[in-house]
């Protein structure tokens, strides 16, 4: 007598996004979580193809971020156990009154993988006003030497008369923060084309108060600052940063008297579509 085969099928959850501090989520509610939200697929595009497009941008668009945010979690956290360790192979060093120094691989690369996913944030960014505006963009693209400077330009040139009037605060946003931006692109090109920044400080120790100094990143106008200090602030401007260019160039195709205003409760979704009459615009 045969078996009979009994076929089960199963079904797999994949939880795709995860927060796993603030700064996650900050990312989460002002990425993914504004583009799904916003009913776009009705309000702004007319086609499925082009609305299915975009949204996948935007998935990978917060993916990159969240990478970019791991990278600063991980070295916060290396960062402590190594300066922690270091200080006890220093105390024990046979070498009296002298300051030890030296540099730490693991720390650096996850500076060099963080510089790489800002990048890959801004390019991924920049491929949105593919099925959104229809501009033909690969890349965060510079010009005369700032970066975005091809994304205005492509703005100008590209955009019916109404649309480049909807764009001028976009161009504006994208003018205004060029100079930061520029030089943290600048930074990505040193640690993936030149084996690493050259503007790090070592990890020093201090004989005389047995301390240790972390790295400092050495700016271009000869200020430092921790690099910790240096990553958290960056993933937070970046974060502000994409945030406006979404909602600023979603807008340029907005029906007319509409507006994007953020949920300041914390509700879903996120941000939500206003009517303006002519007195609150």
């Amino acid at each position: 007598m045969k078996n009979n085969m009994i076929q089960q099928e199963f079904m797999t959850l994949k939880k795709v996004i995860e927060a796993k501090d603030e700064i996650d989520t900050e990312i989460i509610f002002s990425t993914i979580n504004m583009v799904a939200g916003l009913n776009l697929e009705t309000i702004i595009f007319r086609d499925k193809k082009s609305w299915e497009n975009y949204f996948g941008i935007s998935m990978n668009l917060t993916k990159s971020l969240l990478k970019a945010n791991d990278h600063c979690r991980k070295y916060s956290k290396e960062e402590k156990r190594f300066l922690k360790e270091y200080r006890k192979k220093c105390i024990k060093d046979k070498n009296e009154n002298t300051f030890l120094a030296t540099d730490c691989v693991g720390l650096n690369t996850e500076i060099d993988g963080f510089l790489s996913q800002i990048k890959a944030s801004l390019d991924t960014v920049a491929t949105t006003f593919g099925p959104l505006l229809g501009l033909n963009l690969k890349n965060w693209h510079k010009k005369n030497g700032k970066s975005g400077g091809e994304i205005v330009s492509s703005l100008e040139r590209n955009l019916s008369d109404v649309d480049k009037k909807r764009a001028k605060v976009l161009k504006e946003v994208i003018i205004r923060n060029a100079e930061w931006i520029t030089y943290i692109v600048s930074l990505r090109d040193q640690a993936h084309h030149k084996g690493g920044l050259k503007c790090l400080t070592d990890i020093t120790y201090d004989f005389r108060y047995k301390k240790v100094k972390p790295q400092y990143i050495l700016h271009e106008d000869n200020t430092g600052e921790m690099v910790n200090d240096f990553m958290l602030r960056t993933m937070s401007d970046i974060t502000r940063f994409i945030n406006e260019v979404l909602i600023l160039s979603i807008l340029i195709k907005a029906p007319n008297g509409m507006g994007i205003k953020r949920n300041e409760k914390g509700e879903y979704p996120p941000f939500n579509w206003v009517v303006f009459n002519a007195q609150e615009k």
